[in-house]
């Protein structure tokens, strides 16, 4: 322990999520009623698999699913990880969320 801010001090602890049977016009609706949100991490069962963007939903089919268009490929923080580490990954990957599971993957917050 480096006495450093950890991210469970600074994260999100109710995280608003989309399912990934969510269709696309659902999750559009949502982002725009929404206060400041430009995506949502989809989930099922606490479990993230995937990150949905307002520039994910463009060109697609309002009746698509959100599993058809989100991105799989995300990365996720640690509530013990540094708050440095943190922005620090923020940062270089140019995402303006990151998730932050626990030790089963559960979904516990998110930090911006």
């Amino acid at each position: 322990m480096t006495g450093r801010p950890q991210v469970s001090e600074y994260m999100t602890r109710e995280v608003q999520t989309v399912a990934p049977t969510d269709t696309v016009a659902d999750v559009a609706r949502r982002i725009k009623e929404s206060e400041g949100h430009n995506g949502f991490p989809v989930s099922e069962s606490r479990k993230v698999q995937g990150f949905v963007t307002a520039s994910d939903l463009l060109l697609t089919g309002d009746e698509d699913p959100i599993f058809t268009v989100m991105t799989e490929d995300i990365i996720v923080g640690h509530p013990d990880m540094d708050v440095i580490d943190a922005a620090r990954v923020i940062l270089r990957s140019g995402i303006q969320k990151l998730p932050v599971v626990d030790d089963a993957d559960n979904l516990v917050g998110i930090i911006s």
